[in-house]
């Protein structure tokens, strides 16, 4: 059998299997995976509708991206580069984020 849900989950799977046993955790780790891939389905087929009633506009979608982007590009140079542990760089990297997003709408 092809374990996807372990390369996905990670470690998260093997709590699965040790919590349920290999075969029930298999199957409940695909079911997961499964799941999740049906609420993406079902946001995108209705994005129209998710876009139009969230209260979210373009512009608020693309900032949260950008920031979010921003986070993830500077937890990898502070992990990567200086050596950091990964819960104070994410820390960091979050509050350079925000703090780069604020000079940028103040700037503007």
């Amino acid at each position: 059998m092809v374990d996807i849900a372990s390369m996905v989950l990670g470690s998260f799977q093997d709590s699965l299997d040790s919590a349920f046993g290999t075969s029930l955790g298999w199957i409940t780790g695909h079911l997961i995976l499964a799941g999740a891939l049906a609420l993406m389905a079902i946001a995108i087929k209705n994005r129209d509708h998710v876009i139009n009633q969230s209260g979210f506009s373009r512009d608020t979608l693309v900032d949260i991206a950008a920031t979010t982007a921003a986070t993830v590009v500077l937890s990898g140079i502070f992990v990567n580069t200086f050596g950091w542990p990964g819960a104070a760089a994410l820390a960091l990297a979050l509050a350079s984020a925000l703090s780069l997003r604020w000079h940028v709408l103040i700037l503007e």
